[in-house]
């Protein structure tokens, strides 16, 4: 069997890339990173300061200050519109990403006790940090499919929201993501594309797992 092996898993908001890299994790015993996670926890350390996020000096001045190792990426309030849209908005400063960028790397190549590799989901993995790993996802859904899917989430969570919202700000974040200069989404020519969009997420989870197997025999 192969030794410790980096999964990269990309793809749009509300996708199922999460769902999936954490349940691909549990299974294969490796370690876990959300990347948005990151960003949205700097999202809201720029929320909490009052620091506006258009002034770029600021922003990255206590992103640098701030210990990503120590803070609580487990916040549900981390997965509210409000702080993803923040998230997505710094997302493009090319200084803040390579902060997180060598947060992100020191964890994929760093000894995690008793982990037999490791996967990390965001937008840039395959294509940025990550591009020398041993298997790509790209994961996309329907603007509707991931509609529905993100609703019912924030409902879950408690959060009062309005569907047609939710749409129109997955299509901005969508938006963003694809046309910002820096580290764009896009799908490595090497990914292994899934779409969602008539899966659940066991069905999702079984072909993910299909090709890791195959990897590594």
């Amino acid at each position: 069997m192969k030794k410790h092996i980096t999964v990269a898993i990309d793809g749009n908001a509300a996708s199922g890339k999460g769902t999936l890299a954490k349940k691909l994790a549990e299974y294969f015993n490796y370690a876990y990173l959300d990347t948005g996670k990151l960003y949205r926890a700097a999202a809201l350390l720029i929320m909490e300061k009052g620091i506006d996020y258009k002034d770029i000096k600021k922003v990255i001045k206590v992103i640098k200050d701030y210990n990503f190792y120590n803070s609580n990426l487990k916040d549900n309030f981390l997965k509210s519109d409000e702080i993803g849209t923040l998230a997505s908005l710094i997302s493009g400063y090319q200084e803040l990403r390579n902060i997180l960028l060598t947060y992100q790397r020191k964890f994929a190549y760093e000894q995690h006790d008793n982990k037999l590799g490791v996967i990390l989901d965001g937008r840039d993995i395959g294509s940025v940090v990550l591009p020398e790993a041993n298997i790509k996802f790209f994961i996309t859904a329907s603007i509707s499919a991931r509609t529905e899917r993100r609703w019912k989430e924030l409902i879950s969570l408690g959060q009062s929201t309005i569907k047609r919202h939710v749409e129109e700000d997955i299509r901005d974040r969508d938006k963003r993501d694809s046309n910002r200069k820096n580290s764009p989404l896009i799908a490595s020519q090497d990914a292994i594309l899934i779409d969602t969009t008539n899966l659940e997420a066991n069905e999702v989870f079984s072909l993910a797992k299909k090709h890791i197997e195959e990897y590594l025999l």
